[in-house]
């Protein structure tokens, strides 16, 4: 027998599907196309993921990206240190840095002094705007402690979150503001959430005083 009241048929906001965002919105496909058509990138989430994790990893002074899926995002060869990029949108609800399918390798290498991580916080679809960075054994502690779980038959998520307050308050990341001055990501933390209420702008550099990871 058919339900007719499961609450998946009240969840939703629909709304009249527009010509004029179709139009506009397949322009601006068609030239992300020629960019992927370029570059040999025909995978469109690979490709965003890609762009991505290079500006963040350029911006942080990393030179090389990793274009496989498999292993640390991106790799500064000169210094022979590693960068995990994690990215959040604006508008979401939580900033955090997601972990998927961790492994005891993966984990044990977020305990190394070689490995960074950064949660890039992105509005829209190509504005960076700041980078919460650093490096914390306790994350590979706090991953290694997740796969553990997971292999006593604890039934978890294949995911593992790591709030952005918890990294700058607990994990002592950095601040580096990209596309915005340190006075207004200062602003947008503190509406965001009262976890940073106690930053200041000296916990922000902005691009003309980072001076790279070490």
């Amino acid at each position: 027998m058919k339900n007719q009241n499961l609450v998946l048929f009240n969840k939703g906001d629909y709304k009249i599907i527009s010509n004029d965002f179709m139009t506009e919105g397949h322009m601006a496909l068609s030239d992300l196309t020629k960019v992927q058509e370029k570059y040999n990138k025909p995978d469109t989430d690979t490709f965003i993921n890609e762009l991505r994790d290079s500006i963040a990893g350029y911006t942080l002074g990393f030179d090389l990206v990793n274009i496989e899926k498999h292993g640390l995002d991106c790799k500064n060869k000169r210094k022979n240190i590693f960068l995990e990029v994690k990215s959040a949108s604006f508008s979401s609800s939580l900033w955090s840095a997601t972990f998927n399918d961790t492994t005891y390798e993966k984990a044990e290498a977020f305990k190394d002094k070689k490995v960074y991580l950064a949660l890039a916080i992105w509005k829209n679809a190509s504005e960076l705007l700041f980078i919460i960075y650093g490096q914390n054994e306790r994350i590979g502690e706090f991953l290694e402690e997740k796969v553990k779980w997971f292999k006593e038959g604890n039934t978890v998520r294949s995911s593992q979150s790591i709030s952005a307050s918890k990294l700058i308050n607990e994990y002592n990341f950095k601040i580096l503001a990209v596309n915005k001055t340190k006075s207004e990501v200062l602003n947008i933390l503190k509406l965001k959430s009262r976890a940073f209420n106690k930053l200041s702008l000296s916990d922000i550099q902005d691009l003309t005083e980072f001076k790279g990871l070490y």
